[in-house]
């Protein structure tokens, strides 16, 4: 799984982003250029999904080269082979897994659901028990949760029948690893590598099987919110997924606020703004870029990348030389392939 996670990556970044990206990319660093690397390359979907030390990733992409699958052609920067290609055939990616969409509110929401399943099953037969997580916000979110559902045995039931409805559209599998991450009355969570011990499989494996029930279920909370009034309910609000540095710059646009004035009210260098600005383009659909970006420059930008097919600065910037890095960033940071 994880060796085919890492082709399917080489094979969309084309020889334009190294290993290191990828590194990026999986972890979920959140910095400007993996986030706009993640719409350019069509890779949102993995971005955060797998936690993954450089060393480990380097070792598989030496398989992966032993194998035939990729080949280097820059220091640490492959291209997909043929053989890969017929390789990447056979690899499916768990379906409901989404990390860019998901990246801001699954980890909170599975806190808040896995505290709160430990404490009703504990709460109902007057257990003590020591809380699966000590993070007090959790811990206070909960509280409050249950201050407002104080009929247990009624909650109790209603929350078995929607965990019950969503898992019954899941594979058994997928559901049993779901509910073996739990901490109830009776029994203490597994982790992921005691579930892949146990069903002998990769750990990356099971845990793409979890985020794959994870994702689905606030997928199918969202759509069917009054089917599921109980988990919707424990569900964050969604925020736009910006840098911290990023936002900042964003609200100073919103009060009108120009690039440079904006460069020295912050003491940040304007290359720095205009990363901010390419980030807020890319992820903030009501911002108009026309005032950093002609029409006219940005159409001849996206004709040229569609023509070249690669989102590689330097080669759109050899065929068009009258247009900046700056332009060509934003302009791809709008880049939808009916554009053209």
């Amino acid at each position: 799984m994880l060796q085919h996670i890492v082709l399917f990556c080489i094979d969309r970044f084309r020889g334009e982003r190294s290993i290191a990206a990828i590194d990026h990319l999986l972890n979920g660093k959140k910095t400007a250029q993996t986030l706009q690397d993640s719409k350019w390359y069509n890779v949102s979907r993995l971005f955060g999904t797998v936690p993954i030390d450089r060393s480990r990733l380097l070792h598989i992409a030496r398989q992966l080269e032993a194998n035939g699958w990729i080949y280097e052609v820059d220091e640490h920067i492959y291209r997909i082979t043929s053989s890969g290609k017929e390789e990447l055939r056979y690899f499916v990616f768990p379906p409901h897994v989404d990390g860019w969409k998901y990246m801001n509110e699954s980890s909170l929401f599975w806190k808040r659901f896995s505290l709160l399943i430990q404490t009703v099953t504990n709460v109902i037969y007057r257990t003590p028990f020591e809380p699966v997580h000590r993070d007090e916000r959790i811990q206070s979110f909960v509280k409050r949760w249950l201050f407002q559902h104080k009929h247990m045995q009624a909650l109790v039931r209603s929350l078995y029948e929607e965990m019950y409805g969503l898992l019954s559209r899941v594979e058994e599998k997928e559901a049993n690893i779901f509910v073996w991450r739990l901490t109830t009355r009776d029994r203490i969570g597994w982790t992921n590598e005691q579930i892949a011990y146990a069903i002998k499989e990769e750990d990356v494996a099971v845990w793409l099987s979890f985020q794959n029930v994870l994702h689905f279920i606030l997928g199918t909370i969202e759509k069917e919110k009054e089917t599921f009034p109980l988990l919707y309910s424990l569900r964050e609000q969604k925020q736009i997924p910006l840098t911290t540095s990023a936002k900042k710059t964003w609200d100073l646009l919103k009060k009108g606020y120009g690039l440079e004035q904006i460069a020295q009210l912050r003491r940040l260098k304007k290359g720095t703004i205009e990363d901010h600005i390419v980030e807020i383009a890319t992820y903030v659909p009501s911002f108009v870029t026309t005032p950093f970006l002609e029409e006219n420059k940005r159409k001849r930008i996206i004709q040229q990348a569609y023509q070249l097919q690669t989102n590689k600065l330097r080669a759109i910037k050899e065929a068009l030389p009258d247009v900046s890095y700056f332009e060509i960033r934003l302009a791809l940071a709008r880049w939808e392939k009916e554009d053209v």
